[in-house]
């Protein structure tokens, strides 16, 4: 009975850990609401449109080796590992990436607790996810895409710019806000 009642006790834990790192994190809400279909796998990616039945699987735009499913795209693919080993590297930190998106969220604040900088460390995962995902949407709508340098640029932007909205920290530079991850 009591390693029935641990099992699942932990099962709600780690619910209620992941709940609290996607809607306790200062983001815009609209990315919240993504994070939490990212975690939960219900984005409208080509697997789940394909078993739909609305189109054939594709590949990932980035590496084109791989079926467009949630955790390839968000971790795994070429250009989701460029931007994790990017914030990686600045922050020092060396890890293997976990198997899914819920499991990353889930050791991410594990690994993060660095001080002034821990509201920054817990928006990296929603910047990094609205990044590929923006960039993945120009590409299949638009058919434009961009270099994995300019991926960077816009994912470091769009984490300073969340930190300056809701004034966390006080960086007034770009290259100070890097300097202090």
């Amino acid at each position: 009975m009591s390693r029935y009642w641990r099992r699942n006790n932990s099962q709600v834990n780690t619910e209620v850990r992941t709940w609290k790192l996607i809607w306790k994190v200062k983001i815009p809400l609209k990315v919240a609401c993504f994070d939490w279909l990212v975690v939960r796998q219900a984005r409208l990616t080509h697997e789940v449109l394909q078993g739909r039945g609305f189109l054939d699987l594709l590949k990932v735009y980035s590496c084109n080796r791989e079926a467009e499913v949630d955790n390839h795209l968000f971790l795994h693919c070429k250009a989701a590992t460029n931007l994790w080993n990017m914030f990686l590297y600045i922050l020092g930190v060396s890890w293997v990436m976990p198997k899914s998106t819920k499991e990353l969220l889930n050791c991410w604040k594990g690994i993060g607790s660095r001080g002034a900088s821990e509201d920054w460390w817990r928006s990296i995962p929603a910047c990094v996810w609205w990044t590929l995902w923006k960039e993945r949407n120009s590409r299949f709508f638009e058919g434009k895409g961009i270099k994995s340098q300019k991926i960077r640029i816009q994912c470091v932007s769009l984490l300073y710019f969340w930190c300056k909205q809701d004034m966390v920290g006080d960086t007034v530079h770009k290259v100070d806000f890097i300097g202090n991850l």
